[in-house]
């Protein structure tokens, strides 16, 4: 029988409160007490959220990320916050970092930026991805050279949580799927490999968005992770060899519109999947992150998850 969970798989969007306050802080109109309790209400928000709709992974809502990256331009020296750059083709923006040597991990600073607690989900870039967005001045070729270096660090980092690692730690691969490494793609196995060794006693999921997961499932298949998530709405799975050992994490929420997903024919797009991939567990949330609708909109669309997974265990 397969089961199914449910969680955020990104940031969740700011309510307009904290975005004020946010706007105030940096202008000098509010203390920067009165910031932190607007931020301690917004994640008091979330977290109610993630409650009330039982969700079996609970994040907070990565509401102090500036962008996906930003934490390691603030922990590791060999990188820094370099210009404004667009996130994909969104209307959202990242500082893009800039790498002027491997990065050296390990300094258990990453602790400070990730949820803690039973089923505490930590949401991280994955190295191929990161790799792809940054400016690697040491290796401006653009190969895929510099990916297990970033692993590594990455890997480093994770170990000096010690036992307060998280029981989930998500890795973001848009990249994978929007501009999948060309050739040999065996540095990208050997990151995770680092990634996996670092995290024995983890779940490791390695979520996709932005295109089609299908071109690079046997990619995604090779990589040493408990779940592969993918858009369910973008991927084309006909031919699909079947995913040996892992379970499949469906994007199920079209974050690009806030129009509402039905939820019998989600339900049927999740149960072909889980066929063709021969999947015994199924992680089901947003894909891409919830963060670019408007808090409100996030939250109705949400309400999906619960809805769905009760659906799929009848």
């Amino acid at each position: 029988m397969t089961t199914y969970r449910t969680g955020v798989t990104g940031p969740f969007p700011r309510t307009e409160a904290l975005v004020q306050a946010t706007r105030d802080l940096d202008r000098g109109r509010i203390s920067p007490e009165a910031g932190e309790a607007a931020f301690v209400r917004a994640e008091a928000e979330v977290a109610a959220v993630e409650e009330r709709l039982a969700l079996d992974a609970r994040t907070g809502g990565y509401l102090r990320w500036p962008d996906l990256l930003r934490p390691f331009t603030e922990i590791w020296p060999e990188v820094s916050a370099g210009p404004l750059t667009r996130f994909f083709e969104t209307n959202s923006f990242y500082r893009q970092p800039i790498v002027r040597s491997p990065p050296q991990g390990g300094r258990g600073r990453l602790g400070r930026w990730l949820p803690k607690g039973p089923n505490a989900r930590a949401i991280l870039p994955g190295p191929y991805t990161f790799r792809r967005l940054a400016e690697v001045s040491y290796a401006p070729d653009m190969s895929n050279a510099p990916v297990a270096e970033i692993a590594a660090a990455m890997a480093a980092e994770l170990l000096s949580l010690g036992p307060n690692v998280p029981p989930q730690v998500q890795f973001q691969e848009p990249m994978l799927v929007y501009d999948p490494p060309s050739g040999e793609s065996a540095e990208v196995v050997t990151a995770y490999r680092l990634l996996a060794d670092a995290l024995p006693n983890s779940e490791k999921l390695v979520w996709t968005y932005f295109g089609d997961a299908g071109p690079v499932l046997r990619l995604l298949g090779r990589l040493p992770v408990e779940v592969v998530g993918f858009d369910l709405f973008e991927s084309t799975l006909d031919h699909a060899e079947k995913l040996s050992g892992h379970g499949i994490g469906a994007g199920v929420i079209d974050s690009r519109s806030t129009l509402a997903e039905e939820p019998a024919e989600v339900a049927r797009l999740v149960r072909s999947a889980e066929t063709t991939l021969g999947a015994s567990t199924v992680w089901l949330g947003p894909s891409p992150p919830l963060d670019l609708l408007p808090f409100n909109a996030a939250v109705e669309k949400l309400a999906l998850l619960p809805a769905l997974a009760e659906e799929l265990r009848r």
